[in-house]
């Protein structure tokens, strides 16, 4: 957008020539570009010759590496660019001495000056060691990858539950045991936790050391006590979830916890034969104590696929997992410090307690492979409800409605007299004779509206008026308004032709809706022109090619008589309509909550 616009304040200034193309991506000078901004002022960071350091990562230099001199250079508190490969490997031999970190890595390594510098200007553009992982594992670094992450909403429900498990150990704090392969899941959960246990030397491992050190999180070898191990087998195949699920179980000590994420296509849904089987062993050892399907769109990297969640724990008593498909709520009905609060129960055995989203679930079957894990849909069972008043309330006042007589609605046509010349205007034609005018509605601001005002605002599309003014926010706010006269047609022209008369006037009309005024002299009537226009085909035309019939002043009070009497008829019917729809609602929600009995009565 920029290098399409090189005029500031009057003055030709280029934005600054690339000098290299790589991947089929221009690269421009860090230099050229920061006083590019400066000279020009735009640009909404003020900040940006502080962050353009940070921002300009060295080709060809992973992730990990990076990662790991950001270590070394929050560890030691040490700039980095003017050491030799002797002085950092005294460094990290001063601050890893067991070689639990990066002490190999640095010793292994030969770093560019360029990647050094790098690292010391991204420390210097951040506001703290968390920042600055930030900035690597959402750059040009971490994209070169390919791979990508949970969502927020993810990490946020994984986390709920996560602190859940460890408020039901111990509410002191107790430690988080990474399992598996490597994950950002683990280092997302652990701020909950007293440390974080990362056993084994692997390479994947140690990143994860590494970056916990970088967010200040303490690290051990081993569990002194009962923990919460973590597990995330995303991405991994069928067999290999099993696998890893079957090994977590069996690993399980006495008073641990074990919390799962994975493909719900593994923890959740139908498998056929071995993998069921495999399934159905782990399953066995009755540890299951809360399975979840968990919405779909949490992972970014198969937004389609949906993810679970087990929790498991030791003791070969969960004879009845509690189980949930939160696919089934919406974003407002899902909310995470009850979901917590269902896990807490179900962890402690509290059968007898009423769950929001849980609900049991028989092993056996699932054994027998009878059934999946987590059924579609599945949600906690309901208790019935003691708002019997307010369900009986809602029926009687639809039925007030629904029981009233409709009066027939009749009208007597006979054989006109004579022959009639019968003749057809536009509105353009009659508005040229005078007989009609277009008067433009007013842009009104919604946040004025008052429930009990008395100046109703029509528009065309919402016959029901879109809001209401306080009349005397109406003169204050809006003077220059045109006000309806009774019998005024309020009519849009787009998305489709549409319209509705205005009996009572004194209305403001909100645009794009206008007002379409017509004399007595028309040869036609308001609600013969609004009738039309409604019938006109579903696509936008101008308003001046719209043709009315012109009729005898007799004819057009005849008319506009029935219309008007169709009018109510037909707002009478909707009316019944509308209350018989809140009716049925009514009485599902009234007989699903156990509030109320029906007896139906019809009347011939």
């Amino acid at each position: 957008m920029w290098r399409n616009r090189p005029r500031v304040r009057g003055l030709h200034v280029p934005f600054p020539a690339p000098v290299e193309v790589s991947g089929g991506m221009e690269r421009f000078r860090r230099e050229d570009v920061v006083e590019w901004l400066a000279r020009t002022g735009r640009g909404n960071n003020r900040e940006a010759n502080f962050d353009a350091p940070a921002l300009s990562v060295p080709d060809d230099v992973p992730l990990d590496e990076l990662v790991t001199w950001l270590c070394l250079a929050v560890l030691t508190g040490e700039e980095l660019a003017d050491t030799t490969a002797e002085n950092r490997t005294t460094l990290a031999r001063g601050v890893d001495p067991d070689d639990r970190v990066l002490f190999r890595e640095v010793e292994a390594s030969v770093p560019a000056v360029c990647t050094l510098r790098f690292i010391d200007d991204l420390v210097e553009a951040s506001y703290g060691p968390r920042e600055a992982l930030d900035r690597l594992e959402q750059g040009r670094a971490a994209r070169t990858l390919g791979t990508r992450d949970l969502t927020s909403d993810a990490v946020d429900l994984i986390h709920a539950v996560a602190e859940a498990c460890a408020l039901h150990l111990d509410p002191e704090g107790v430690p988080l045991v990474h399992v598996g392969p490597a994950s950002s899941v683990t280092l997302a959960l652990a701020d909950t936790f007293t440390h974080l246990v990362v056993p084994g030397g692997t390479p994947e491992l140690r990143d994860i050391r590494r970056r916990a050190v970088i967010r200040e999180i303490e690290t051990v070898d081993d569990a002194a006590g009962p923990g919460v191990r973590v597990l995330s087998a995303i991405g991994r195949p069928a067999d290999e979830v099993l696998d890893l699920v079957d090994n977590l179980v069996l690993d399980l000590g006495e008073g641990e916890l074990g919390i799962i994420i994975g493909p719900a296509g593994v923890l959740c849904d139908e498998l056929q034969g071995q993998q069921e089987r495999h399934r159905a062993q782990t399953l066995r050892s009755e540890s299951l104590a809360v399975a979840l399907r968990l919405p779909r769109g949490m992972w970014r990297e198969a937004h389609r696929q949906a993810l679970g969640l087990w929790v498991c724990a030791t003791g070969g008593s969960m004879q009845r997992p509690l189980v949930a498909d939160l696919a089934a709520f919406t974003r407002d009905e899902l909310d995470l410090g009850d979901l917590a609060s269902d896990v807490t129960g179900a962890l402690a055995a509290m059968r007898g307690r009423a769950f929001r989203y849980l609900r049991p679930h028989d092993l056996p079957p699932i054994l027998s492979a009878r059934t999946v894990v987590v059924p579609r849909g599945v949600r906690a069972l309901r208790l019935a409800t003691t708002e019997i008043e307010r369900h009986l309330a809602v029926i009687n006042a639809a039925t007030l409605v629904t029981s009233e007589p409709i009066q027939p609605f009749d009208v007597l046509a006979e054989r006109a007299p004579g022959a009639m010349l019968l003749r057809r205007r536009s509105l353009g034609e009659l508005k040229d004779l005078g007989h009609v005018r277009v008067l433009r509605g007013s842009r009104i601001d919604r946040s004025h509206g008052n429930p009990a005002g008395s100046v109703a605002v029509l528009s065309a599309t919402n016959p029901h008026g879109t809001a209401r003014l306080d009349p005397f926010d109406a003169a204050r706010l809006y003077p220059r308004a045109v006000r309806t006269d009774p019998g005024d047609v309020v009519f849009a022209e787009r998305p489709r032709p549409i319209a509705t008369v205005d009996d009572h006037g004194g209305s403001l009309v909100a645009s794009p809706s206008k007002i379409l005024r017509i004399s007595s002299q028309a040869g036609i009537g308001p609600h013969a022109v609004a009738a039309i226009i409604n019938r006109l085909p579903n696509e936008p035309t101008e308003w001046q090619t719209w043709s009315v019939p012109i009729l005898d002043t007799s004819e057009v009070e005849r008319l506009e008589e029935a219309l008007l009497a169709a009018v109510n008829h037909e707002t009478t019917l909707r009316r019944h309509l509308d209350a018989t729809r809140d009716l049925v609602t009514a009485m599902i929600d009234g007989v699903a909550a156990g509030a109320v009995t029906l007896t139906t009565r019809t009347t011939q």
